[in-house]
Parts: structure tokens; sequence; C-alpha cells
């Protein structure tokens, strides 16, 4: 399953996540780690959970609000990265929206290790959402 616009992002494309799973609200993909996405002590770099984090939760969102809804971004993070994640192990990222108002939405994402489950980092992300002109 790889027909979301945020899937087609030339920057989240080039990580090489899988979606496997998006509804109303909720989203989950996956990525096998390799050595291009480490920092430079060689383990899983940060920026590649937090965008992975950040963009499963806008998959949700989407999800949340239909296709035809008006756009949002992202316009806080907060990530708590809890064990590190060593190239060529699998994550596994999922993402619920908490709570929506009619300009901002909030989410809660983990990643966790697919092979044991372990969480190695958590997020929270507020969402702007544009409203429509009259």
């Amino acid at each position: 399953m790889t027909d979301d616009l945020m899937m087609s992002v030339p920057f989240v494309h080039s990580l090489g996540p899988v979606l496997e799973e998006r509804r109303s609200g909720y989203a989950r993909m996956s990525l096998e780690t390799a050595s291009r996405h480490a920092a430079p002590d060689g383990k899983l770099h940060g920026g590649v959970l937090t965008t992975l984090m950040d963009s499963t939760l806008a998959i949700a969102l989407r999800e949340l609000r239909g296709a035809g809804a008006s756009r949002h971004s992202s316009v806080e993070m907060n990530a708590t990265f809890l064990a590190p994640v060593v190239p060529g192990q699998g994550i596994v990222i999922e993402g619920s929206i908490t709570h929506v108002q009619p300009a901002v939405a909030f989410g809660e994402a983990d990643a966790t290790l697919r092979d044991t489950g372990e969480v190695v980092a958590k997020a929270r992300v507020t969402f702007a959402i544009q409203q429509e002109r009259a």
C-alpha cells in the first residue's frame, strides 16, 4: 500500500518506508533500516525516526479528515528517543490522532523494533489545519 500523498514526498520516499495500514485516525508504516540511514556514530539517525513518525501521523489525520479536506501541516513536534536502532533492524511506526478541533489536531506515535516490539522512540505532533476561505 503506497497510495498516499505523504509517501510520494521525495524526502520521505527516499527513506524507503512501506505504508502497511491506514484508517480513520490511525496509520502504520515500517522501514528496513540500512547503513544509509545511520548517523556518524553508526546508529539510526534520529531524523529518520522523526520524519517517519510525523509522516505516519499526517497520514492518520488525512484519513480521519477525508480526501476532500483542507490541507494540514505539522507545526510542533516533541520526540523522545528511548533506545538506539542499529542499521539492519526493522522498525514499525504507529500513529494515532488523539484530538481534533477545526484549526488544530494532535497525535502521538511510537516507533518500535519489529523483532522485539521494544519502543525506541515516541513523538507528539501538533498540526495546524488550514481554514477554508469564504
